[in-house]
């Protein structure tokens, strides 16, 4: 039956074929030598004397034959001071100068460069010498490699004729190893790289790395080492898989991965690893992990893939979304009657719910001074500083059956907050310059009621003087843009940051300062 190495316990050693004979007197007692019992069960020896031995050979070759294996000082030629080395001089005529040994797994051989340049472990258990060493020591002169291998049942070894490797400039670079001989034949297993011998029933892949991809017929072979996997023949880091997702220490299988962010979304294809350009969650989604899966998902009330969400009923305004019972101020997706298409809308659900916002001013960050187009189209962030645009404020507060009425929200630079509501508000459409045709009767402590001095007038904006004032337009003289009957008593859309009458947001007779308004939010809902 074909016997195959496994839990091997290898011993690499060197022969030399050329010496040099040394006075050294070899027996115990002589020449200051001293003997330590070691776990090999070998008398190790420690030879002081001037002039030092090269090799393991040289150390044989003085003892006349009659040394006994063991730990013995040697240096090479060129190397800058002497080193010990085991000397194994039972096997196959003696002067081995043994280089590496494992037998029982007590030494960690998963190392880095220096560790290996400079030599490891214990010359009395498992080692490896030092690439080094290693390197002045087989430039000296023609040298044999023979590897001892060893499992429970059978006993091996090779023997290569020339052995040589270079020096660190050429990192160690293994310049010869002649020719082979020796009693392993083809009951000897050698594994691939990243392949260790041993059970082969099942094993993980780059298509299955959680399971059992990859199986066998026979009870053991060569299967990967532990943290490699299976691809075809070979056996690859998972980062070499064709779906492992860089930076992320992932390997997918047929899931989809999401990162923590969820900023980054992969999938594993039949062609390898894909991952979109760009992921990212709808305003109204959560990144969450639900059922093992992370990734954006829609908030109650919107249906979707999570980068976009939409509402499950087609609400007209934001009381219809407070009547559903979504409470939470936020910005949500309505579509008035006869609006040609939905749009973002924040909802304020205070003071009884229901206010749709359609503008704000919160601290100077977003322009007001724009164009016509602009103000038709609207600008801004819903949830921040905006307007809504005259569009969808003239298909909001024009809907079949509904009447809706207007609060305003100032906050002085005092901090102190002020209100007006007007128990009707509507602006005609964009042939009709988006007039305020609709104005009810006042109440709040605003102090005054200045919308009404601009009832029925049309919009104005820089590029557009549709107000009375025969003089300026008044858009330009307040930077901003308004529903103006001349360039008095109201301008919410002035100069955030202006601090009089000729350029700042304005409402008449506000207490405090009426020309440094800090805060400003306009709304409407159905009454």
């Amino acid at each position: 039956m074909k016997s195959q190495l496994r839990g091997v316990s290898a011993i690499f050693s060197f022969i030399f074929f050329v010496g040099k004979s040394y006075l050294t007197m070899c027996n115990e007692g002589v020449g200051e030598a001293r003997s330590v019992e070691g776990n090999l069960g070998s008398s190790y020896f420690f030879y002081q004397h001037p002039e030092y031995p090269k090799d393991c050979m040289d150390v044989f070759n003085q003892c006349s034959g009659h040394n006994a294996s063991g730990v013995y000082v040697i240096k090479p030629d060129g190397y800058p001071e002497h080193f010990e080395v085991y000397c194994d001089n039972k096997r196959d005529g003696g002067g081995w100068t043994v280089i590496q040994r494992r037998q029982d797994g007590s030494v960690y051989f998963d190392r880095q460069w220096k560790d290996y340049k400079d030599g490891f472990g214990f010359l009395s258990s498992e080692f490896w010498l030092g690439n080094e060493k290693l390197a002045f020591l087989t430039n000296q002169r023609k040298y044999q490699l023979r590897l001892d291998l060893e499992s429970p049942n059978d006993k091996y070894f090779l023997v290569y004729d020339v052995f040589r490797i270079g020096d660190e400039w050429s990192n160690y670079k293994l310049v010869s190893v002649g020719g082979y001989s020796g009693t392993a034949d083809n009951s000897v297993t050698f594994c691939p790289t990243n392949m260790t011998y041993g059970n082969c029933s099942c094993q993980a892949t780059c298509d299955d790395p959680q399971g059992c991809g990859a199986s066998c017929n026979e009870e053991e072979a060569c299967v990967c080492a532990e943290g490699f996997l299976k691809k075809g023949e070979r056996c690859v880091a998972p980062q070499d898989c064709d779906c492992y997702v860089q930076g992320e220490g992932v390997l997918l299988r047929d899931t989809m991965y999401v990162n923590s962010e969820c900023s980054r979304r992969c999938n594993c294809t039949a062609s390898g690893l894909s991952c979109d350009s760009v992921y990212q969650c709808d305003v109204n989604a959560v990144c969450e992990e639900r059922d093992n899966v992370r990734q954006c998902y829609c908030n109650e009330g919107y249906t979707g893939d999570g980068q976009t969400c939409t509402m499950d009923a087609s609400y007209t305004d934001c009381q219809d979304i407070y009547n559903a019972g979504h409470t939470d101020s936020d910005v949500y997706t309505i579509q008035p009657i006869n609006s040609p298409q939905s749009f973002e809308v924040y909802c304020n659900m205070s003071d009884g719910g229901g206010w749709a916002v359609f503008q704000r001013r919160i601290d100077g960050d977003v322009d007001f001074y724009r164009d016509w187009n602009e103000y038709q189209q609207g600008f801004g962030s819903p949830s921040d500083e905006f307007w809504l645009g005259n569009d969808n404020l003239y298909y909001l507060t024009n809907q079949q059956t509904k009447n809706y009425e207007l609060r305003i929200d100032l906050v002085n630079r005092y901090g102190s907050p002020y209100y007006a509501k007007y128990t009707l508000f509507r602006i005609s459409d964009g042939s009709d310059l988006y007039r305020l045709v609709g104005l009810g009767s006042y109440s709040g402590t605003a102090g005054y009621d200045a919308m009404n001095y601009h009832r029925n007038k049309p919009f104005t904006t820089k590029d557009r003087d549709n107000d009375d004032d025969s003089g300026y337009n008044c858009a330009v003289y307040w930077h901003g843009a308004w529903w103006y009957y001349n360039c008095y008593n109201s301008n919410l859309n002035g100069d955030y940051h202006g601090t009089h009458e000729s350029n700042g947001i304005d409402w008449y007779n506000l207490p405090g300062d009426r020309y440094r308004i800090k805060y400003t939010e306009m709304k409407v809902r159905p009454v």
